[in-house]
């Protein structure tokens, strides 16, 4: 089966099932959203670029390759790779904590189609545009916010370099020379909206019910430490502020999720809701109740009619990002719209309405020091007992693995009080190859250090998860199975500090052990998926809107 355009979303690190070198220990790569250390949930936009390419009359699939190397640890990338040629082969690099895994699937699909052309996008892509082009397996890389139309005239370029030099937004390499094309197509309406009727297809049995849709690229407001900030849009793009999907094409996505009526739970990105067209015209589709749940990213705090408003169809959760309980730390990092008191009040006077709260606090800010991230967790203390017996829930999230270069605490870091130990892609790929999470983070701060961050990572999160169990948020067992996660890596990552420390033959001859012990720990970690906001283990055996099993057997059938 040829492809004109294949788009694939590869492991933070391949090839993770067979490594010993790297510890991929709870809590050391992502905790704050319920995917595995290896990121397997795509940027959305790729299912849009897609369909967007397949509306085109183009042969294209996007396939999740980071989450069949999970689901199926037998699979065999080189092997689909071989029964998947393509014209045009895209790898998202959206999030950087994908640099080295997107690199090595390039790499490993040129060097068995080395006809093929390779093109990466996505925010970190645009970032880095210039040095990533120069790696001998990327031809191509396309920067912006909503590149449909660009990937289509790339598409449609055919290689040609007359052709390329009108492609907008493309950064690309002439006869080894880099051609940095105008950003020239950043439309005024965002366009990368999805059909989740043909995502989900005709057989949903086993599917989980769940979906993320991004009403807008871009954002409102200005944490220092986001990399998707205003500021950030505005110097990169010269965007102020974000950019919207229509009120019409917003309603039409949730309708399509709708109409699988199996009682989907939707996620709703950032602050949309601050718009009254687009609020109406996705609170319009929640009165169908094959949405059962809408969960709601708030920055600031609405009016409580509006609060009221979106718990009146779906049963509504409620996001909250305060990111640290003291007020002057919010405001140095970009936050401080409200103070706890206010939250509170807030909470108060719709907790009969809302199905649930969830307020989340971040380790790692500008001037938050060990002292400070335990007086997050005795604010935490205070929360549970307030609302005992009801879903109001915090939870305290590491910031990991990076802060995001482009942000305006990467860019003025001395300002900020952040000291960065990696600067570039290239640092930042071999950084993701660390032995010790501690060593791929790109920062430290004045006032924590890498091995400090780490150490007051695990005991906070710990200490909140016996809290929880205290006041009946958590059952015991659970909370233990939790707190026993946690220990095991700390005592992993023990090992690893004093292995390090050994000199010489010492060093030599004890490196079988411990790696043996890394690779037990890793093959245990990866048959989960377990982070604070579902402690439970999921496990793989219902596949997610991310898994592109139907595109794999499409192909691995059609090639016998």
């Amino acid at each position: 089966m040829r492809f004109d355009v294949l788009l694939v979303h590869a492991p933070s690190v391949y090839d993770f099932r067979h490594r010993d070198d790297i510890v991929f220990a709870y809590l050391g790569n992502s905790d704050s959203v319920h995917v595995s250390s290896i990121f397997e949930m795509p940027p959305v936009g790729v299912l849009a670029l897609a369909q967007h390419l397949r509306r085109c009359g183009l042969r294209a699939e996007f396939f999740n390759v980071a989450s069949r190397m999970l689901r199926d640890p037998g699979f065999d990338v080189e092997a689909f790779f071989r029964r998947a040629p393509a014209d045009l082969f895209g790898v998202d690099l959206h999030w950087l904590a994908h640099a080295q895994g997107a690199l090595e699937l390039a790499r490993l699909y040129k060097e068995i189609h080395p006809g093929a052309k390779v093109v990466v996008g996505g925010i970190s892509a645009s970032y880095y545009h210039e040095e990533l082009v120069r790696y001998p397996q990327v031809d191509y890389v396309l920067r912006g916010y909503d590149t449909l139309v660009p990937l289509e005239r790339l598409a449609a370029a055919k290689g040609d370099p007359d052709a390329l030099r009108l492609v907008p937004n493309l950064t690309w390499k002439d006869s080894g020379a880099v051609e940095v094309n105008p950003l020239s197509y950043l439309p005024n309406e965002y366009t990368a909206s999805v059909d989740w009727g043909e995502v989900f297809g005709n057989d949903r049995q086993g599917m989980t019910p769940y979906n993320v849709v991004v009403p807008q690229a871009g954002c409102e407001y200005a944490c220092t430490w986001c990399g998707g900030s205003r500021d950030f849009y505005r110097k990169q793009f010269g965007v102020k502020g974000s950019v919207h999907k229509s009120p019409e094409r917003l309603r039409s996505e949730l309708a399509s999720i709708a109409a699988a009526s199996n009682g989907h739970t939707v996620t709703m990105i950032d602050f949309w809701h601050e718009y009254p067209a687009l609020f109406e015209a996705g609170t319009a589709v929640f009165e169908d109740p094959a949405i059962r749940t809408v969960h709601y990213s708030l920055h600031r705090l609405p009016t409580l009619a509006k609060g009221r408003q979106m718990a009146a169809s779906a049963r509504a959760i409620i996001e909250l990002s305060p990111d640290t309980h003291d007020d002057a730390i919010a405001s140095v990092n970009g936050r401080g719209a409200y103070t706890m008191d206010e939250m509170e009040s807030f909470i108060d006077a719709l907790i009969d309405d809302v199905y649930s709260f969830e307020l989340y606090f971040m380790i790692g800010l500008s001037g938050q020091t060990a002292e400070s991230v335990w007086q997050t967790v005795d604010y935490c203390d205070h929360v549970l007992r307030k609302y005992r017996g009801r879903r109001v829930i915090p939870f305290l999230c590491p910031m990991l693995p990076f802060l995001d270069p482009g942000s305006v605490a990467f860019e003025n870091s001395d300002r900020f009080g952040y000291v960065l130990r990696h600067r570039t892609l290239e640092d930042h790929r071999k950084a993701l190859l660390s032995l010790h999470w501690r060593d791929r983070l790109n920062y430290e701060t004045r006032w924590l250090d890498r091995n400090a961050l780490v150490d007051v990572s695990y005991a906070s999160v710990r200490a909140l998860t016996e809290l929880k169990a205290k006041h009946g948020q958590l059952p015991g067992a659970m909370a233990g199975r939790v707190t026993t996660l946690i220990d095991d890596a700390v005592a992993l990552l023990g090992d690893v500090d004093r292995w390090q420390a050994l000199q010489g033959e010492e060093r030599a001859s004890t490196w079988p052990q411990l790696g043996s012990k890394v690779r037990a720990y890793n093959d245990n970690q990866f048959k989960m998926v377990r982070s604070q906001q579902r402690p439970i283990d999921m496990g793989f055996s219902r596949r997610q809107w991310f898994d592109t099993e139907d595109a794999f057997e499409r192909v691995l059938g059609a090639s016998g």
